[in-house]
């Protein structure tokens, strides 16, 4: 309770700041993109120890101040969420030019009050005894103003969700008007809803229904020419958006022109290996030459303690090299030793890696 007033007050200047951005924020390169983070406290901190966070030495050392970007879906689900959103209004108030936070489909009443316990309203009702309505409607007032997506450096869109089915623009969006507490707009809600086909062949082109966010809902499935077309026309050289967790935190689509981007590691605890999901972020800055670079960057997913092997005894290990060492003096010929028959999971030995590789399928949220 005694954090509650604090929490007033960031919420409603969070909002008076947010209230003065457009509906399309702009952000500057060297930029980090963050992807959903759904309360999950610890994996954003571990990012910023291992990345580089705001106001930090090194993004204040060169001449070009680092710009962060939130890409929504703060709430629901996770333990800490309130500590999530008091987090990001912090950083937006005290760096208001250099930390963007856009609305994703959870920053909505209706999406916190339908989820039961695992929603942002069960949340604050749980945390907060006294006054949790008014600090939920609060954080609310402050979503009812974020902006819908940002633009960095003028080529790379970052949005919640995706295209739809194409056919709005850049503008559309800036012409869209806040505050904003329900989707009653079909380019705000594929903004913020939509989700791209998961392969570049010829069979998953164009515009699709997407119902596995809810048939007839008007939400679409849109493929990789939709994406091509959209970037062309609008001046985009990429698309970032997040909206569905990747195993290995991101994941490259669309011939190169869209990231899903995700941020809350084990996202899907309970579903065993599905929940075996990195934590990502995306560094954007230019190279020597002027040219804009992608770089993501990755924390290893936790493994469940009970799929973790146990380790072996210091005392055997000790046991087998004294003697190998013993063997090779009394005889000069080293010790053969039994080879391991099961080759070791190496799932568990992944460390902080910023190396791109080949990610697995998106499963829809």
């Amino acid at each position: 309770s005694e954090y509650i007033d604090p929490l007033m007050i960031l919420a409603k200047a969070g909002a008076k700041l947010l209230a003065s951005q457009p509906v399309l924020a702009a952000a500057q390169v060297p930029c980090r993109i963050f992807g959903d983070l759904h309360g999950q406290l610890r994996d954003l901190l571990l990012l910023f120890a291992a990345f580089g966070f705001p106001g930090s030495k090194e993004d204040t050392a060169d001449d070009d101040a680092m710009s962060y970007v939130f890409n929504g879906d703060f709430v629901d689900r996770g333990e800490h969420q309130l500590e999530v959103v008091a987090l990001l209004f912090s950083l937006h108030v005290v760096y208001p030019m250099q930390v963007y936070l856009v609305r994703g489909n959870h920053e909505f009443r209706d999406m916190s009050e339908n989820m039961g316990e695992l929603g942002f309203l069960h949340h604050c009702q749980s945390r907060m005894k006294k006054r949790w309505r008014s600090v939920f409607d609060a954080v609310h007032s402050a979503f009812d103003w974020m902006p819908l997506g940002a633009v960095v450096a003028g080529k790379v869109l970052v949005l919640h969700g995706g295209l739809g089915d194409g056919t709005w623009g850049l503008r559309d969006l800036e012409e869209l008007k806040r505050p904003m507490q329900e989707l009653d707009c079909d380019h705000a809600l594929n903004a913020l809803w939509s989700d791209p086909s998961d392969s570049d062949n010829t069979m998953s082109r164009g515009v699709h229904s997407n119902e596995e966010r809810g048939e007839g809902a008007g939400i679409h499935q849109f493929g990789p020419d939709i994406t091509q077309t959209f970037c062309m026309r609008e001046g985009i050289d990429l698309v970032i958006r997040s909206h569905q967790f990747v195993r290995q935190g991101y994941k490259v689509m669309h011939g190169g022109h869209l990231i899903t981007l995700f941020s809350a590691r084990n996202y899907l605890l309970d579903d065993g290996e599905a929940s075996h999901n990195d934590a990502a972020m995306i560094l954007l800055a230019t190279d020597l030459n002027g040219h804009l670079r992608v770089h993501p960057k990755r924390v290893a997913f936790m493994p469940h303690p009970d799929s973790v092997p146990p380790k072996e005894s210091w005392w055997k290990n000790f046991s087998e090299e004294f003697a190998a060492c013993w063997h090779f003096l009394a005889t000069g010929q080293k010790l053969r030793r039994k080879v391991q028959q099961n080759k070791p999971n190496v799932k568990f030995n992944r460390k902080l890696s910023g190396s791109s590789s080949t990610p697995t399928s998106p499963a829809s949220r």
